[in-house]
């Protein structure tokens, strides 16, 4: 008898990219099948039990049309988490604006739409789904990730390859390009003085020593990452105490490229010292960098 000891029901906003969800989600060793109506999975599910050798990871993706395919959710719900060692439902999200702008792209009727415009579709679509969202375990808003991003956020949730226990993330990002909606923490530099303005360093990151002694200059930046350091020791242990798998802390300045980038790493050789493994982001670095020497 085969037995599945990790489920994943994916839905969310048509055109948020539920389907890319899924393609990854099979890179990592799920089985997966999409546009399966939420009353057949019961069914889904037990003809693996039959089986010998089935997959023992496994991906739904579901559609929420109207208001009795939440009735459905909402009655699957129970009997969906009891079916697997561990199941998690994934809410696959983006702005309104970034959903116009790719049915327009596509020129792919919204499947909502009816008589309405597309924005109002997606606007009705969203509004339908605010309950899926309040109960989802994961929601991905997609509005400004590429595929890359996208693939390295479900490596953090469902890679077997992570070791066990807590795994700490440490991003950099600019406020300019905004903020992600998956970090646990978000922290501004901006109140840091700005290398940018130092036309000597304006090319250069927060990587490089003369941004690093430029940051130094004035201890603020060793005052602020004391207390973040701080704050991460009484908060790790805390987070472990409750199971919780990923920590994602953001740090952002203004362009992603200077102060950010100068106290994700710093933070990160703090927290190396005292044992901890953690692993860095530096996401919006290049594309700063390379505004400026353009």
């Amino acid at each position: 008898m085969s037995i599945i000891r990790q489920l994943v029901l994916v839905t969310g906003m048509s055109g948020a990219g539920k389907s890319s969800v899924l393609h990854y989600l099979e890179d990592l060793g799920f089985f997966w099948v999409d546009n399966l109506p939420l009353t057949l999975i019961p069914t889904f599910l037990d003809h693996f039990e039959t089986q010998e050798e089935g997959p023992s990871r496994v991906a739904v993706g579901g559609h929420i049309r109207d208001a009795s395919c939440l009735d459905v959710l909402a009655q699957s719900l129970h009997s969906l988490r009891g079916s697997a060692a561990r199941f998690d439902l994934i809410f696959v999200d983006a702005s309104h604006d970034a959903l116009v702008t790719r049915y327009r792209a596509t020129r792919r009727r919204h499947p909502v739409a009816r008589d309405h415009t597309i924005r109002e579709a997606v606007a009705l679509e969203s509004s339908l789904l605010n309950d899926v969202r309040a109960v989802a375990d994961h929601t991905i808003d997609t509005s400004a990730m590429t595929v890359p991003m996208l693939k390295d956020h479900l490596d953090q949730l469902f890679s077997e390859k992570a070791a066990s226990g807590l795994k700490v993330f440490l991003r950099s990002f600019g406020f300019k390009y905004g903020a992600s909606t998956d970090a646990d923490i978000v922290l501004d530099a901006r109140f840091l003085t700005n290398p940018y303005y130092d036309l000597s360093l304006r090319t250069l990151t927060g990587m490089d020593q003369p941004v690093r002694d430029f940051l130094e200059h004035d201890g603020e930046a060793e005052v602020f990452l004391a207390r973040i350091v701080s704050l991460m020791e009484y908060l790790i242990p805390q987070y472990r105490n409750e199971k919780k798998r990923y920590l994602t802390v953001d740090i952002g300045c203004t362009g992603g490229c200077h102060r950010s980038v100068y106290m994700v790493d710093r933070l990160c050789e703090k927290l190396n010292e005292s044992g901890l493994s953690t692993h860095v982001r530096h996401r919006d670095m290049e594309r700063e960098v390379a505004s400026h020497s353009g």
